[in-house]
């Protein structure tokens, strides 16, 4: 019997670690493998998966990029691979927020896996507050979109009605097949992923390319307070996702933006610096930009 694989996509920080997270806790009864994609070179998804009780050779990490591009693609089936040898029942695949899945049923089936593991479906986790705005500029989003099986319009809690229904709209212009379900912290029925999805993905060409990489860069540790290093985030355009964690006055703090604002918690296990994404050629001016507010210290150091 193959391994059904289920996709995980969504733009950085729709809530794809999130919906990860919840899904683990619902299939208590598998033998679950996990492979993760950060595009950040520090794998801060993996860290905070680390500690659901998978085992070490059931989680793969795979970072620096998108695993649908050229670049990493090989790394992306090298980790099915060795994932499928440790014969779980099922594989989940959080690609990274800029991963455009077109084609990776023939990826797979070229590589040859497909007499192991097959595609069982894909779900996108789409940010009812920001990813409508990005998606006028960011092709990768409609990709994400056109290619899912089921589609998470996430953040309900928090996006009002008139961004609800402005996504919706953009929604079904793009994908008429896929079931929306709007969510809040990504929370659904789980059950409708034990069908058989019929409709495979769209065999088009990946935007994924190293010509439209966004810019990202690490930030280990800050001079000022946490909230302040917050409130001049969110004063740049040009930031995509910022996650990761910071310590103030002995204590460890996880941030992460949720598109209306970025949420700030006390973390005691996972201390991954925090990464922050750009816009493609943004990363210097962000960074330049807190480091004359004060935060960071001189460049390279």
């Amino acid at each position: 019997m193959k391994t059904p694989i289920v996709v995980l996509t969504g733009f950085l920080g729709s809530g794809k670690t999130t919906l990860m997270q919840y899904l683990l806790a619902q299939f208590p009864e598998k033998k679950v493998a996990v492979l993760v994609n950060d595009f950040g070179e520090v794998p801060v998804d993996a860290a905070l998966l680390a500690g659901h009780g998978i085992p070490d050779d059931m989680l793969y990490e795979v970072n620096g990029g998108s695993i649908f591009c050229a670049c990493l693609k090989d790394n992306f089936l090298l980790g099915l691979k060795a994932l499928t040898e440790c014969r779980p029942d099922l594989i989940l695949v959080e690609a990274s927020g800029m991963a455009d899945p077109s084609g990776i049923s023939p990826m797979i089936r070229n590589a040859g896996l497909d007499a192991t593991c097959e595609l069982m479906c894909t779900l996108c986790v789409f940010d009812g507050i920001k990813s409508l705005k990005l998606a006028a500029n960011l092709t990768t989003i409609e990709r994400q979109v056109t290619n899912a099986h089921y589609i998470l319009l996430n953040k309900a809690d928090i996006a009002t009605p008139e961004e609800m229904n402005a996504a919706t709209d953009y929604i079904r212009s793009k994908n008429s097949r896929a079931i929306i379900f709007p969510t809040t912290r990504c929370t659904f029925n789980v059950d409708l992923l034990k069908k058989e999805m019929e409709n495979p993905f769209a065999m088009m060409p990946s935007l994924n390319t190293l010509d439209n990489r966004p810019d990202v860069f690490t930030v280990q540790a800050i001079n000022g307070p946490i909230d302040a290093f917050l409130e001049a985030l969110k004063t740049e355009e040009d930031l995509l996702r910022v996650k990761g964690c910071l310590t103030e006055n002995g204590r460890h703090y996880y941030i992460s933006d949720t598109g209306a604002d970025i949420e700030k918690r006390v973390e005691t296990k996972n201390f991954s610096p925090v990464v922050i994404i750009t816009m493609q050629g943004k990363g210097d001016a962000v960074r330049k930009s807190l480091l004359n507010a004060g935060f960071l210290g001189k460049i390279g150091e």
